[in-house]
């Protein structure tokens, strides 16, 4: 009788594991289809948990990164988690370059893009499920721009093993290799600054022939303004035309690199303001 009951009862734990594994609610809009993801199949104490927000586009619509560019906003999301749970920063691939006019160039997503966001777990849970909802709202444009939201739920079982939810491990897979990495420590960059334009000199240790640069704040260079890349024998210098909303000096360039079949880097370089 009590081996009977223990198998039951594993049995009621495989199911609970199999079906709870991922109970989501998947938002549809008119020109986007959204989801709340998991990229493990349970919630680990004392173990941080990687969500995400799927984004699937219409054709020929996009959304923005955390910077625009000329216009538009980027996707923000309030969160409902459960008690001692908290919620990190969104981890931002690197946008696209996107042009809807030859005087504006916006900075972000089309087709589809995961915005991943990592969950910090309390080491104690007393319950055996945890609910997670997310209530998510973003910009979308083509010629013009639309407001859309969706309220977003996702239920995780509770479990000391936690593996990883195979239906969306390719997806975070190729995620991570889009977002931006630390510089490597061999290499060195740093900016310039002329009346005019932001040199942005980048030492490598080897030539780089194509690049381009994402600023992550708004307002310091001129975005349709083409990017000028000097190949160096140890690296580049990427001219960067300012912005004409840039009217005092700055001190630290921050943005994007992103150069092809590397990974994008995250570059925050001091600037040389021109001598008097």
């Amino acid at each position: 009788m009590h081996a009977i009951t223990r198998l039951c009862s594993a049995i009621a734990v495989l199911l609970l594991l199999t079906y709870a594994a991922a109970i989501a609610q998947q938002g549809s809009t008119q020109h986007a289809k959204v989801e709340l993801i998991a990229r493990q199949v349970a919630v680990s104490p004392g173990k941080d948990l990687l969500l995400g927000i799927h984004f699937v586009l219409e054709k020929g619509w996009h959304i923005y990164w955390i910077n625009p560019g000329d216009s538009g906003q980027p996707p923000s999301f309030k969160w409902q988690l459960p008690s001692g749970f908290s919620a990190g920063e969104i981890q931002w691939p690197r946008p696209e370059r996107l042009q809807p006019s030859k005087e504006l160039v916006d900075y972000g997503y089309d087709g589809e893009v995961l915005l991943p966001i990592t969950i910090h777990v309390p080491s104690a849970i007393s319950d055996r499920s945890a609910e997670f909802g997310a209530d998510a709202k973003w910009l979308i444009c083509r010629e013009v721009c639309i407001p859309e939201h969706a309220s977003l739920h996702l239920t995780l079982p509770v479990s000391s093993a936690a593996g990883v939810e195979q239906k969306n491990a390719e997806l975070f897979a190729k995620t991570d290799k889009l977002i931006p990495q630390l510089l490597p420590r061999a290499w060195n960059v740093s900016v310039t600054s002329t009346k005019d334009d932001l040199v942005l000199t980048i030492r490598a240790g080897k030539a780089i022939t194509k690049a381009e640069f994402f600023p992550l704040d708004p307002g310091q260079i001129d975005n349709p303004a083409p990017q000028k890349l000097q190949p160096t024998s140890n690296g580049a210098k990427i001219t960067l035309k300012k912005s004409d909303l840039l009217v005092k000096p700055i001190t630290i360039l921050r943005g994007v690199l992103v150069i092809p079949g590397v990974p994008s880097y995250r570059i925050e370089a001091p600037v040389r303001q021109p001598i008097q």
